[in-house]
């Protein structure tokens, strides 16, 4: 950037400043204190930026005029073989406007608004306010070590994209960290709950495999009472028709034997008249047959055999009807023994019957006895002895049916009371699986919680890992650029600091934080600044500017650059400023345009100024023509 011409009003001392520029050379700024000398650096740098450096930003309306409203600045300027022109405004209201535009073009403009001209500007000259006053820029007596840490250092050295990139990774760092303790947190509390829930492997299938069991039992206990039941309330009938069965066996069995043993003797009766008609024994039997049957003929003895047939069919039919009755018999006595048969099992089934522990919840579900006898409630059962006693008569088909419904009745009622204690025990068997399959759910849920959570987690603590071998990379990419920045500093103003002290120092020495020692050949050794004099500190830090200025061009500067150097003489003699004049003379065709401002310039220079300017304190205008 090469300035070209300046027009103000208003600003800082002058009225009116006019000023026309040649656009490389030594530009000489001359005039005693309180001239308007450092005014001129000023407004050039209100032009561009909208502040100065030594009016504070909140008090910016200290840059106009006293006693005026207003004032306002055009800056014309070159870059790459490109003119600009850049006006500036501000009222004592605050109201401040810009507006950069070609110079060639002015009616349509480039940028409007301090934001939008700063951004444009930063574009085209490729540098702000904080760079512009660590290099280009030296105002009047501050001539001190570049700070290590200014934002403008560590653009001029490439570091301040890598930290403002450092800085949106500890961010995100800060911001992950941060959500991790919330899932760290939020995963601890799903992982208390699932401890609360204080699941047991394999209580659910016990549960179940007891539940079954139960049922089970519950079920044999049903059947068992319906034998029961059935068996007494068919045991009156079955002991009657026992006992009439019995009965009519022993008339059956008697009429058999009067049936064979008539049909005997009926059939040798027959046997005697049919085959021995003409024997005593047949006149015999005919003489009685004669007394005792009053229709006996002699002629009717066929009847006989026919009787004794009709006897023998007899004997077969009660034969036969005796097995019938044997068989009904043995059917009603097993019936009796199966309702007996029905008391033994009764009696068997209470024998080491268990219900479970099934608090939901709970240690794991154990097989506990069914104290049925210690229970308050409980009916009584009857003895056993009477149960034994009951069981002989029953298996013997004896008739003992009040005995028998008495008996049954009262086990029917221990039955049910023992029914009603398994329905029960089933009932919280019911409700304690149902729980346990909820509270299994619920864990299944919370796992299914924990494993998202320990996902993202894993997931974030991942994403900081990344981020943190990032800082690591870029930390060392920070410390090459630094040093390789140092390196390039100690070069640059090495090579200017000969041309500033006519070859008495020639090295300098740059630690991390531009901390500068230069090398003395008269003492063989560096030396801290403190051990100079104030002249050849101003020398050394003249040189480390100008190198600052270099480094910027080379990294962001497009093009010719001019510098601004407000009192760089202070405490110089006039040999030393005759030296430092002639080295700023030979910069080089990157910094093509200095600006030198100087009370006076010692006379027998060998240098021509290009542009020459005179300040008169008398005098709040300012009129320069090339």
């Amino acid at each position: 950037m090469i300035i070209q011409r300046i027009r103000s009003r208003n600003v800082l001392k002058y009225d009116e400043l006019s000023i026309d520029l040649a656009e490389r050379g030594l530009i000489a700024i001359s005039g005693r204190n309180e001239s308007g000398k450092s005014s001129i650096g000023e407004i050039v740098c209100f032009a561009l930026f909208g502040r100065t450096f030594s009016v504070p930003p909140d008090e910016m309306n200290k840059v106009i005029r006293w006693g005026q409203d207003d004032c306002s600045v055009t800056l014309d300027f070159s870059v790459d073989d490109r003119d600009f022109t850049l006006s500036r405004s501000l009222d004592v209201d605050g109201n401040h406007g810009v507006r950069l535009a070609l110079r060639n073009d002015p009616d349509n403009a480039i940028a409007r608004g301090t934001q939008g001209v700063a951004e444009a500007l930063l574009r085209i000259i490729g540098f702000e306010y904080e760079e512009f006053v660590e290099s280009f820029y030296l105002a009047q007596r501050e001539i001190t070590t570049p700070h290590p840490h200014s934002q403008a250092v560590k653009i001029m050295a490439g570091l301040a994209p890598l930290e403002r990139v450092m800085s949106d990774l500890s961010d995100e760092i800060d911001e992950r960290q941060e959500l991790l303790a919330e899932i760290t947190t939020e995963w601890d509390a799903v992982d208390g709950d699932v401890k609360a829930l204080g699941i047991q492997t394999g209580r659910l299938p016990q549960l179940e495999n007891e539940h079954r069991m139960a049922s089970e039992k519950r079920k044999q206990l049903s059947g068992l009472s319906g034998d029961i039941k059935r068996g007494i309330d068919a045991c009156p009938s079955d002991t009657h028709q026992l006992e009439t069965a019995q009965r009519d066996r022993l008339k059956a069995r008697v009429l058999r034997v009067v049936s064979l043993v008539a049909a005997v003797a009926l059939g040798g009766l027959w046997a005697l008249l049919y085959f021995a008609a003409e024997s005593s024994q047949a006149a015999v039997a005919q003489d009685l047959l004669g007394t005792y049957v009053p229709v006996w003929s002699d002629d009717q003895a066929h009847w006989i055999g026919i009787l004794a047939v009709a006897l023998v069919v007899a004997f077969i039919v009660l034969w036969i009807r005796l097995l019938g009755l044997r068989k009904r018999i043995e059917m009603l006595r097993e019936r009796l023994c199966q309702l007996g048969a029905a008391f033994g099992q009764a009696r068997q089934f209470s024998v080491g019957d268990t219900a479970t522990s099934v608090e939901p919840g709970g240690e794991t579900a154990a097989a506990v006895p069914l104290d049925l006898a210690a229970d308050a409630n409980a009916p009584t059962r009857p003895e056993r002895a009477k149960y034994e006693a009951l069981r002989g008569s029953l298996d013997r088909g004896e008739s003992v049916v009040p005995e028998a419904q008495s008996y049954g009745e009262s086990e029917l009622d221990w039955l049910n009371f023992v029914g009603a204690r398994l329905d029960h025990q089933i009932a919280k068997l019911d409700e304690a699986i149902a729980d346990e399959r909820a509270r299994l759910q619920e864990a299944a849920d919370l796992t299914e919680v924990l494993n998202g959570l320990g996902g993202k987690r894993d997931q974030l603590e991942e994403r900081i890992g990344d981020r943190q071998r990032g800082l690591e990379l870029l930390t060392s990419a920070i410390a090459h650029l630094s040093n390789k920045f140092n390196r390039d500093m100690k070069q640059l103003a090495g090579r200017m600091l000969p041309l500033f002290s006519d070859g008495r120092y020639q090295h300098l020495r740059i630690d991390e934080d531009l901390t500068v020692q230069v090398f003395s050949s008269e003492k063989l050794g560096f030396m801290d600044l403190d051990e100079v004099s104030s002249g050849t500190q101003r020398q050394i830090m003249l040189a480390l500017r100008l190198a600052l200025s270099k480094k910027l061009m080379s990294r962001r500067v497009r093009g010719k650059q001019f510098a601004f150097l407000d009192e760089p003489f202070a405490f110089f003699d006039q040999e030393r400023t005759r030296r430092a004049l002639q080295a700023l003379s030979n910069l080089g065709d990157d910094i093509s345009q200095v600006w030198i401002v100087a009370q006076d310039f010692p006379e027998g220079c060998e240098v021509d100024f290009d542009t020459t300017i005179c300040c008169d304190g008398t005098s709040n205008t300012l009129q320069v023509a090339t």
